[in-house]
């Protein structure tokens, strides 16, 4: 299964996962904001008056993060995309990853400029937090992919957010299949920092721990590997033993049909 596959992965760079860890050092900052706060796994962002005069003190900070971010999101996924395929391993590393870590980042800026912008405006407009929340779903749904385009099949910015949205198109069944994932994981991670912080009041960054070593990078992992598959040298075992089974059926019911005729 697919699964499986990804658990092998992520095993195999638990390394690269554990880093993710290092983020946890933003978190102070971002607690100085009254906007700002954890919050079972996630550090979530309250959109008020505040928000717009805030966040021209919180832009500095956030890009600091997003450097650190998509560094360690193109590490992850190049990991990946390095198992699966052939490549000439010190020419990516010294050559690539920084070029993937700027695009990454750039990505990252215009997704959560975007996404502030389009937030305030509907709030301003007199929305309410349900279409708020669907919009941000959806922009976050349609370019999901757009990192992995970036590294796996080394393109700009602006063709990976088309890749994304058309790779969503093509396979809804993959999509749903990573959404439902992470909506699971962030599920145990959230009732698990419930019951922390019932005992001991530091559930919200046990959870968060929990999210960023490994939700954030399994998932990821999971996306990369999915969308790996696209390519004709990469097959799941899980389709190619579900293919081999349909041409031993088909196989059989020739086999029968050309008995009856003899």
């Amino acid at each position: 299964m697919i699964l499986n596959k990804v658990f092998e992965h992520y095993s195999r760079n638990i390394k690269a996962a554990l880093a993710f860890a290092l983020l946890l050092v933003f978190v102070p900052a971002f607690s100085f904001f009254e906007n700002v706060f954890a919050s079972t796994g996630t550090m979530l962002v309250d959109y008020n008056a505040n928000a717009v005069s805030e966040a021209v003190f919180l832009a500095p900070i956030m890009l600091v993060f997003l450097v650190f971010y998509s560094f360690l999101i193109s590490v992850i996924i190049f990991s990946v995309r390095k198992s699966l395929s052939k490549l000439k391993l010190q020419f990516y590393l010294h050559e690539m990853i920084q070029k993937f870590t700027l695009k990454i980042f750039i990505f990252y800026v215009l997704f959560s400029t975007f996404s502030f912008a389009a937030v305030i405006a509907m709030v301003w407009l007199g929305f309410g937090a349900i279409p708020v929340s669907l919009a941000l779903l959806v922009i976050s749904v349609a370019t999901m992919f757009a990192p992995q385009s970036i590294v796996v099949d080394e393109e700009g910015v602006d063709h990976s957010i088309m890749n994304s949205a058309e790779f969503i198109v093509k396979h809804p069944k993959r999509t749903i299949q990573i959404l439902v994932m992470g909506s699971v994981l962030l599920a145990v991670v959230s009732v698990v920092g419930h019951l922390l912080d019932g005992f001991y009041f530091v559930g919200s960054y046990i959870s968060l721990l929990l999210t960023l070593v490994f939700v954030l990078p399994f998932v990821e992992i999971m996306k990369t590997y999915i969308f790996m598959l696209k390519f004709d040298l990469i097959k799941s075992p899980q389709l190619v033993g579900d293919n081999k089974r349909k041409e031993q059926v088909e196989s059989k019911d020739l086999s029968e049909a050309s008995k009856r005729i003899q």
